[in-house]
């Protein structure tokens, strides 16, 4: 529908033209919208223009590839402290996805960290979703994401590997509200050093020594998001092919959040797929479910005919008590849809 009202006007153009041909034609339209048979007529003329309609809005399949960067914040082994050291770091995120007619669409992303000392992709996700998107009024849609991660990495990263994600939006309000739940699980496997009596065959007598126990916990992780949004839209600012777009969102993050989700900051069709902060900056070892974040979205989205580019900042406000409680994230996505 992005040219809707410039093909509505050639159409508009096309019939007054057409109605101006001749004193032969007018004659025969006068004929035509004359009698009983006017309503059926008109009618029928305002069917074909609503198939027309249907047909230049009908939803279609593409691929998608692109790539982002943006900052992220990791807890880093400190060698000289038993505690871990936040630092912000560059992520870049090359995606590639695939997206039919129908709603369903699958991508898979890299996550590649800068890093002065050694860059590498720390982790891999794919993700199969469905996007409802036959109705004007509510949208809905789930996504499952599955991650698989570098082991023997220097900072922490979640252990939950699997992630279920589900919205509901309602479209026909000036400001769109939707409401987003996540759930996230994994397994969680340390060794702990355990003092026993080890019995020496040799000196045939019990000493005292150490040995290492495996052990392997399930982990989960619940999040609900109210978000608040509007477009704001503008057309054929440099080009007849080409639309900007600026978006503000306002989110309400609750949680439990005692491991924290991999999801970054994303923003689909119909909603806003995000985590509960930018990357792993607050883990908490509180695991009730609370309040967690305020988080303002600003998002701008330009494309002409398939390439696009969509920068977004990020201002979240961590609700629970921590000793820096405001975090600043930032991104820029540049692709092709085909």
């Amino acid at each position: 529908m992005k040219y809707l009202p410039t093909r509505v006007l050639i159409v508009i153009m096309l019939v007054i033209s057409c109605m101006r041909q001749g004193y032969a034609q007018q004659s025969t339209l006068d004929s035509l919208f004359a009698g009983a048979d006017s309503t059926a007529v008109l009618d029928s003329l305002l069917k074909d223009f609503d198939n027309y309609l249907d047909s230049i809005s009908k939803p279609k399949s593409f691929f998608s590839f692109n790539v982002g960067i943006g900052n992220g914040y990791f807890s880093f082994e400190n060698k000289n402290s038993v505690y871990l050291t936040n630092s912000q770091r560059l992520i870049v995120t090359p995606s590639v996805g695939y997206y039919h007619k129908s709603g369903l669409g699958i991508t898979t992303t890299g996550y590649l960290l800068l890093d002065s000392e050694k860059s590498q992709f720390y982790q891999f996700s794919v993700t199969p979703s469905y996007d409802f998107i036959g109705s004007r009024r509510v949208g809905f849609g789930f996504a499952f994401t599955r991650y698989f991660e570098k082991d023997s990495l220097p900072f922490y990263t979640t252990p939950i590997g699997n992630e279920l994600f589900a919205y509901f939006t309602y479209k026909k309000l000036w400001i769109r509200p939707t409401v987003s739940i996540c759930y996230g699980w994994g397994s969680h496997t340390e060794f702990l050093q355990k003092q026993t009596f080890i019995w020496r065959e040799r000196l045939q007598r019990y000493d005292r020594g150490f040995i290492y126990v495996k052990n392997e916990e399930s982990v989960k992780d619940f999040a609900t998001i109210i978000s608040l949004k509007h477009d704001f839209d503008f057309y054929n600012l440099f080009s007849r092919k080409d639309a900007f777009t600026i978006t503000p969102v306002l989110l309400f993050t609750a949680a439990t959040q005692a491991f924290g989700f991999n999801t970054s900051y994303q923003y689909s069709v119909n909603a806003v797929r995000a985590n509960l902060l930018p990357s792993n900056q607050n883990i908490s070892d509180q695991t009730s479910y609370r309040p967690q974040s305020f988080t303002l979205i600003l998002r701008s989205d330009y494309n002409i005919q398939k390439f696009f580019v969509m920068p977004q900042f990020l201002l979240d406000y961590y609700i629970p008590e921590t000793n820096n409680h405001l975090n600043i994230g930032y991104s820029i996505t540049a692709g092709f849809n085909f």
